[in-house]
């Protein structure tokens, strides 16, 4: 059975592009294992703190597929909220 024990800051690369009047829109995340996943949709972009995990700065609230998600940076890097499980024997 998996449960889930919590939350960690998991630091991602990001490809963005930032247009002529300055605004940035992320494109594509990049995870600890090497796989890219592109962004489909950015639904808002906001100054806000994580609660689940800390710090602050841009977040952005992103669709990758079917799921929604924040994507936070904190300059100079990026951030997602990951969820940590822990495989339980039963």
């Amino acid at each position: 059975m998996k449960g889930t024990d919590g939350w960690r800051k998991r630091y991602v690369s990001v490809t963005a592009r930032m247009d002529e009047d300055g605004h940035v829109r992320p494109l594509s995340i990049q995870w600890y294992d090497g796989k890219t996943y592109a962004i489909d949709d950015v639904r808002s972009v906001r100054r806000s703190s994580s609660r689940k995990v800390g710090g602050d700065g841009i977040c952005y609230t992103i669709r990758i597929g079917e799921r929604i998600t924040q994507l936070y940076y904190e300059d100079p890097r990026w951030f997602v909220e990951e969820i940590v499980t822990d495989e339980l024997v039963s």
